[in-house]
């Protein structure tokens, strides 16, 4: 599934359900169908880049979570 950030206008493609759910659940993003493929190389990667950036602060945040649930 592909979510768009309304804050940054990046979209991105989520295929963890948890995830899913969750931005499902968010007011910040909006599911979107996937993005047209005629896109110059240059914005793919920058595309690519942003959806590994975005997947790396996404992991941060859920291993955030478990901790801050572990403490309580």
């Amino acid at each position: 599934m592909w979510f768009l950030n309304q804050e940054t206008g990046c979209t991105w493609e989520v295929t963890d359900q948890e995830l899913v759910l969750r931005l499902q659940a968010s007011g910040h993003y909006e599911q979107v169908n996937e993005p047209q493929q005629n896109e110059t190389e240059e914005d793919e990667t920058v595309t690519k880049a942003q959806t590994v950036k975005n997947m790396k602060r996404t992991a941060k945040a859920q291993v955030k979570e478990e901790q801050e649930q572990t403490h309580e």
